[in-house]
Order: structure tokens, then C-alpha cells, then sequence
């Protein structure tokens, strides 16, 4: 029997955003495995002069940015206590670098990871289809956005920085060991 590919919208969501919320649980299903088992200095390596983004880095960058586009794009707010507390780095960027986020285990990273997307999924528990293509004009930012595109491009933010943690663990496992 040949396996069968299809999208199954998430359950509990107008199908049209169950489609694109199920896009996104499966790009982080694959982040999730790609980093599985990963030692301590995998994890912060951070090129062979030291000027790369580690994974860490951008495990925590994935999980910023997916609250960052949930409360200041969408819903157009500051980060809740609970969240704000789950970001104790700014993530601020200096030369195509991120703030270096080391020495934090993978299951505190997936942690974080675990808690942004539960997060981000409840609240979409409330969003109406009307609501989904209504036009947010967020604070400080020089666009207008949907939620549909804040969606799309969470799915395409991680699937790209899952590629880079991919090319990034193989260029480590090949100059550590």
C-alpha cells in the first residue's frame, strides 16, 4: 500500500484555518525531530569561527517570533506576563546575527517551543473566519497583516530556519567529531 498525503485541518478550527494551523503543526513536527537527541554542544555550536547562529539560537528565535507575530501583529498588545517570562533574551540582530542565546538545555528549549505553540494555537480558538483576513495595522511597523499571512509566514519562517538547523547540525557533527 502506497502512503496516502493530504491536509487534514486541525479539529476545533473553521476548516481554512484548521488547514493552515495543521501546516504549521507539521513544520514543527519536523523542527522537533530534526533536533531530537541533540548533546549540549551541537546545540551552541556556533560555526567553526564562531560567528554563526546555533541552533539554540534560532530554536528560541522560532518560538519568539511565533508570540511575537501572535500578540503585536494580531492582537495588537504586549506580551501577557506568562509569555514575557518565557523570553528572558531580546532578540535583537547585529550583522545577520541573533542575540546568542547558549548554555540552555534542548528540553527548555522544547519546552518554550511546547508552551508558544499552545499558546498561539487557544487563541486561535477564538478567531472567526472574518477575523482571519481582517487587516491589523500593529504599532511601530510599516505593514498592514492578517492573520492568513502571520499564519503563512510562521509556516515558512520555521520550515526556513529548519532547513538552516539541518545544514547547521550536519556542518557540526562533521567539524566536532
Amino acid at each position: 500500500m502506497s502512503k496516502v498525503l493530504h491536509v487534514a485541518p486541525l479539529p476545533g478550527y473553521p476548516d481554512e484555518i484548521g488547514r493552515w494551523l495543521w501546516a504549521m503543526q507539521i513544520t514543527r513536527s519536523r523542527t522537533l525531530e530534526l533536533v531530537e537527541g541533540l548533546d549540549q554542544v551541537t546545540l551552541d555550536w556556533e560555526g567553526p569561527d564562531g560567528q554563526d547562529n546555533s541552533i539554540g539560537t534560532l530554536l528560541y528565535h522560532i518560538a519568539l517570533v511565533e508570540m511575537s507575530w501572535l500578540y503585536l501583529d494580531i492582537f495588537e498588545e504586549e506580551f501577557p506576563p506568562e509569555v514575557k517570562n518565557n523570553f528572558p533574551f531580546d532578540m535583537g540582530r547585529s550583522n545577520n546575527r541573533l542575540t546568542r542565546v547558549a548554555n540552555v538545555s534542548l528540553k527548555e528549549h522544547l519546552g518554550r517551543l511546547v508552551r508558544s505553540r499552545s499558546i498561539f494555537l487557544d487563541a486561535f480558538r477564538q478567531i472567526t473566519l472574518n477575523d482571519w483576513r481582517r487587516i491589523r495595522n500593529p504599532a511601530d511597523v510599516e505593514y498592514e497583516v492578517t492573520p492568513e499571512w502571520a499564519v503563512f509566514h510562521l509556516v515558512e519562517h520555521e520550515a526556513g530556519h529548519t532547513f538552516q538547523i539541518s545544514a547547521i547540525k550536519r556542518r557540526a557533527h562533521r567539524f566536532l567529531r
